[in-house]
């Protein structure tokens, strides 16, 4: 039973936002309309023009998905120029047509714009996609001119179904998005709660249950990256009313550490024998399932968080009275205080919501932080990454063109597409290829799987139907995983030309595959050969962003400290990291997934890991407020940190860009002279005795982060130096 309700919730949770399932709905559904109505009138009007019902579920499919303006005001009008892109192209397409190679011209021409055209903004780019398939649909059917009335009927009925189901029908409702992630961050965080309350239950925790655990864990933090960017689009008032962006967005942060704290607190208190010790095992379960029955955004709250509140304090209770010195306590009891400290940050959070909801009162936004960096005026050398991106797709299109030719003269588009878009999206060689290898893969085993389901199937209704589900699953899959697009793509080919030529051919899905293997083949040898990225210099320049943003972190970590009133919003800093450590690891993919110098990346990788997760503990520090310390003492020893590890971060870029004479500060001596003696201030005064250990915590994991900054840097040649120096 706790499988099935596991693997439902899974299912529940698995589309934040459900932007999948709504965007694959309205391509679908905008198909089958546009298909359906230009069917009709075809029929009305006694025109066996299929093509034209075709070429509407085309344009209905793509006004769905490549109109991505950031306003619904300019998805109308993209959606508009998207009907006269296609008309136009398919007007020069079918004059084209009697002119023999000039097609071919004009194709190429239409594959540079829609690369080259990126730069200016992503409606050039639509515009340009939408123009290159209406001229490639017109180019593999031979459209003539006599052909070009209906094909522009179904244009505009496809243009009409996108726009109506796109704002009209699936209009965008940010609160309903933003309402569904956090719902789907709620049951991944009582998933992984439901498994927590099992590791602290066990005895011996195995392997497999970590494992388990650690997925589940980077499912929930994707959900937590999607709700924070929804709050970026919606006010949270609109919904819960009372509550503010910035209490939401500390909220989630909060429960995300709260669950990557518990793992390796739990794993080592078990280790320890800590659970042993019932009453400390039972307060942690009562704690836990407290904290997973509270239902944090409901109207109605329930008592879950005042028993969580409850709980937390009869553990504090028994920590009390558990003394450190104690040889069967000391090895752990600072582990349960590092989960009392978090659990404390969520509950209060938590609390602040549900109150902010039964008052209902609009809370005062803080001031956006002003941005300290100025816009980088310096132009690159040479050829923007467009034009050079754009020249490979031209050199690529020429060369498919030719090869295709050869393989298959009556569909010798078909490589051409291939090779197109290998390229789409793809920055490096690595990225080229990993993209080559899933569209080679892809379109093997859909080719397969498609000749063998067509040969089973009658041409109908029920081929109709499967044709619209492979519609579907294409592009409810597409932001998962590219192979598991193309496998669907290719069964709907499968069934289109087994419904247009009455019947398919073993031969014709054998060209198939062998021209989509060509075209992409052709794509990553221009890619390799032609202005290349390497998938490490990629890295590099990803590496060098995230440790920009981390100083950029720290710095306004530190900086509270010393200037009063400091503005400080760490949470959505540290969003904003978790990002970008994200797409180092998407860039690092190709390598890690490969076999040459894939060992050190991975150590590299584990250590920026190391370090976003200090980071986030700064978020998590119970200093979140009034953290402004007033005597000046303080402010040097702060000033004199932030200074050398803002050099840290400087020297690290420097080395990951491979200059050489680079140097670190360990800054031991600093640490030491802070943490050793405290009358390195004035002890005789209590205040500053207490601000001095409050210092000690609040600067604790700003020491991790330069330690690893300091690791990263020797290995990449850095000289270590001592702060004195």
């Amino acid at each position: 039973m706790f499988i099935f309700s596991y693997w439902f919730s899974r299912l529940v949770a698995a589309d934040p936002g459900r932007k999948r399932l709504k965007t694959a709905s309205k391509a679908t559904i905008s198909v089958i309309t546009a298909v359906v109505i230009m069917l009709i009138v075809l029929k009305a009007a006694g025109s066996s023009q299929i093509t034209a019902a075709i070429l509407a579920g085309v344009i209905g499919l793509m006004g769905i998905l490549v109109v991505n303006d950031e306003t619904t005001n300019a998805k109308k009008v993209t959606t508009g120029l998207v009907a006269l892109s296609s008309a136009v192209s398919l007007g020069i397409g079918s004059f084209l047509s009697r002119y023999g190679q000039a097609e071919n011209i004009f194709l190429v021409l239409l594959v540079f714009l829609s690369f080259y055209l990126q730069k200016f903004g992503i409606r050039y780019f639509s515009l340009s996609m939408v123009a290159f398939m209406s001229f490639y649909f017109a180019s593999i059917l031979h459209v003539t001119f006599s052909q070009l009335l209906w094909l522009l009927a179904g244009v505009v009925v496809g243009a009409c179904c996108a726009f109506i189901y796109n704002f009209v029908i699936f209009k965008d409702r940010p609160a309903n998005v933003l309402r569904s992630s956090m719902k789907s961050f709620h049951i991944q965080v009582n998933l992984v709660l439901d498994l927590i309350i099992e590791l602290i239950q066990k005895k011996q925790i195995e392997p497999a249950q970590i494992k388990q655990y650690n997925r589940n864990i980077k499912k929930l933090a994707e959900y937590a990256r999607v709700a924070s960017e929804e709050l970026g689009n919606t006010d949270p008032h609109d919904i819960w009313p009372g509550v503010t962006a910035e209490q939401m967005r500390l909220y989630v942060f909060d429960t995300v550490m709260l669950l990557q704290t518990y793992s390796p607190a739990i794993r080592k208190l078990s280790e320890l024998k800590a659970f042993n010790h019932f009453d400390i095992q039972q307060l942690l379960l009562k704690l836990v399932e407290s904290i997973r029955e509270a239902e944090v955004l409901n109207e109605n709250p329930t008592h879950s968080l005042t028993d969580a509140a409850q709980h937390l304090q009869e553990l504090r209770q028994k920590l009390s009275e558990l003394e450190p010195q104690d040889k069967r306590y000391k090895d752990w009891l600072y582990l349960i205080r590092r989960i009392e400290t978090i659990s404390n940050h969520v509950i209060d959070e938590a609390y602040e919501l549900q109150q902010a909801i039964v008052k209902q009162e609009k809370q005062p936004q803080k001031e956006a932080e002003e941005k300290e960096g100025e816009e980088d005026n310096d132009e690159e050398k040479g050829l923007k990454p467009s034009t050079k991106k754009s020249i490979q797709a031209v050199i690529t299109a020429v060369a498919t063109l030719i090869f295709g030719s050869f393989l298959s003269p009556s569909h010798q588009y078909w490589a051409l597409l291939a090779g197109y878009l290998v390229l789409l999206g793809t920055e490096t060689i690595g990225s080229t290829f990993v993209k080559a290898v899933q569209r080679s893969v892809g379109t093997l085993l859909g080719a397969a799987v498609g000749f063998v389901v067509v040969s089973f199937v009658s041409p109908g209704i029920l081929e109709i139907t499967l044709l619209f589900i492979c519609v579907f699953m294409a592009f409810y899959f597409f932001p998962i995983t590219y192979s598991f697009m193309s496998f669907w793509i290719t069964m709907m080919l499968a069934f289109m030309y087994d419904m247009l030529l009455g019947g398919i051919s073993e031969s014709l899905l054998l060209a198939r595959v062998l021209d989509t293997v060509v075209g992409v083949g052709i794509g990553l040898a221009v890619s390799a050969l032609v202005f290349p990225k390497r998938t490490r210099d990629k890295i590099t320049d990803t590496s060098v962003e995230y440790v920009a943003a981390l100083k950029e972190f720290v710095h306004t970590y530190l900086h509270r400290f010393t200037k009063q009133y400091a503005l400080a919003n760490l949470a959505d800093k540290g969003m904003e990291l978790e990002k970008k450590l994200k797409q180092l690891h998407v860039d690092s993919d190709p390598i890690i997934k490969g076999f040459v110098g894939r060992s050190r990346l991975q150590q590299f990788l584990t250590v920026f890991t190391a370090i976003n997760y200090y980071a986030k503990h700064l978020v998590a520090s119970s200093t979140r407020n009034e953290a402004f310390y007033k005597e000046a003492e303080f402010h040097g020893v702060v000033k004199e940190v932030e200074e050398k590890v803002a050099s840290n971060f400087t020297q690290l870029e420097k080395a990951l860009r491979g200059e050489r004479g680079t140097y670190v500060y360990t800054l031991e001596d600093v640490r030491q002279k802070i943490e050793q003696s405290l009358d390195y201030f004035d002890t005789s005064v209590q205040s500053r005795n207490l601000q001095h250990l409050q210092l000690l915590h609040n600067i604790y994991y700003v020491w991790k982060i330069n330690q690893s900054v300091v690791h990263l840097a020797k290995e990449l040649g850095a000289e270590e130096i001592s702060s004195e120096d």
